[in-house]
């Protein structure tokens, strides 16, 4: 039941960092006119969702 809701957990967080991903640099950083305000950004998103796949999977091998 834990590791359950901890998947569960873990693909809200992943849906929520793609969904931001796509509405925070077209909204809230659509005034920055250097190229690595949204570069910076999806960095970091893309290093959320990283670590959010890894604890996903870490216990296949079960």
């Amino acid at each position: 039941m834990e590791k359950k809701l901890s998947n569960r957990f873990w693909g809200i967080v992943i849906v929520l960092a793609i969904l931001l991903a796509y509405i925070i640099p077209f909204t809230i950083l659509s005034d920055v006119q250097a190229w690595y305000g949204s570069f910076l950004y999806w960095g970091i998103t893309g290093i959320v969702i990283i670590i959010a796949n890894v604890m996903i999977t870490k216990g296949w091998r079960e």
